[in-house]
């Protein structure tokens, strides 16, 4: 699913809804949330698992700010 989230990210610069700002952003943060994805694949300590789904919540606030920052700054 992290795989096909990070794709899912890009579309908005794909389909010119966004701008660099937006994808830059998208591809950091996607990148870091894979890494996450991996490192909890391959354990079963519970606080990564924790530090997983924190960034999660992270991730998806920081998405919103890339995106509402790339359309209010790039005009």
């Amino acid at each position: 699913y992290t795989i096909i989230l990070f794709i899912v990210s890009v579309l908005p610069y794909i389909v010119l809804m966004s701008g660099v700002i937006y994808l830059g952003s998208a591809i950091i943060l996607s990148s870091i949330f894979m890494y996450y994805a991996v490192k909890l694949y391959f354990t079963d300590v519970d606080t990564v698992a924790m530090k997983t789904f924190n960034f999660s919540i992270y991730y998806i606030f920081l998405i919103f700010v890339a995106l509402l920052l790339d359309h209010y700054l790039v005009r």
